[in-house]
């Protein structure tokens, strides 16, 4: 389902909050379902384009204000609206979403509750592991609506396999927490309100981590998914020369070799 929301333009509604080395991004308009215009799609992007540049910044949460919707997809008042702004459209905003999303190299999670629809369903594919609340729910129901639903119809056959996945896109059905556990779409659920605080504890595992091996460890995921082996294995042997020259190779072997708790700085 799109929500739908009251007409004219609506205030930029992205909370943007660092805690420690992590950094959380909040979609806050709960009072309409967190549905996205425009103007939140570009600060999305925004948001996304400053985690992967900042150094300081190691993980990153995505989540929705409230536990009625994570999001409930786009806000229909403005899906056909041609300018949301000075040079600012909305399809081209929500592809460079799509494609930034796979491009930060920081380890991504979503704190999900409630609603889980349409486009919040796909901001949810864009990132690496996906928490859920025992409320959640979620959906691709934009046939009902005549509209494509693009990345999920490309990124959802390669997370649930192609069968699941059309099941979902064709019927526009929504299917309940514990059956996207079942499928596969996400990674843990949590009583109803705890996704975030779940997807804090997550962060902090991962920030123990060094963040070099965790950001090339990513990238050489999905790099590596759609090419031969032998290209992967190439680009397996360049990052590991990489990390090898890294200060925080040389911390890691004496923290072993000390019985301690290493002391990465992502250098």
């Amino acid at each position: 389902m799109f929500a739908a929301a009251h007409a004219g333009r609506c205030a930029v509604s992205v909370r943007f909050s660092r805690e420690g080395r992590i950094a959380i991004i909040t979609l806050d308009r709960p009072e309409k379902l967190n549905a996205m215009t425009p103007e939140m799609y570009a600060d999305i992007t925004r948001r996304l384009q400053e985690v992967d540049a900042d150094d300081g910044i190691w993980v990153a949460i995505v989540t929705g204000a409230g536990t009625r919707a994570f999001s409930a997809g786009a806000d229909l008042t403005t899906v056909h609206r041609p300018q949301a702004g000075p040079g600012v459209s909305w399809q081209p905003l929500r592809q460079e979403r799509f494609d930034l999303g796979l491009q930060v190299s920081k380890p991504l999670i979503a704190a999900i509750e409630g609603y889980c629809l349409a486009g919040g369903l796909e901001l949810a594919l864009c990132c690496d592991i996906r928490i859920a609340g025992e409320g959640a729910r979620f959906g691709c129901p934009e046939v009902r609506w005549n509209v494509l639903h693009g990345y999920g119809a490309l990124a959802l056959p390669r997370l649930i396999g192609l069968s699941r996945a059309l099941y979902l896109l064709l019927t526009g059905e929504f299917v309940d927490a514990q059956e996207a556990l079942r499928l596969g779409l996400v990674h843990e659920v949590v009583p109803q309100g705890e996704a975030l605080e779940r997807a804090r504890a997550l962060a902090e595992r991962i920030c123990r981590n060094a963040p070099l091996a965790v950001r090339m460890t990513k990238e050489l995921a999905l790099r590596s998914f759609e090419v031969p082996l032998s290209d992967g294995l190439r680009l397996y042997s360049e990052f590991r020369r990489l990390l090898q020259m890294s200060e925080d190779q040389a911390e890691g072997t004496r923290a072993f070799q000390e019985r301690r708790e290493p002391r990465f700085q992502g250098r």
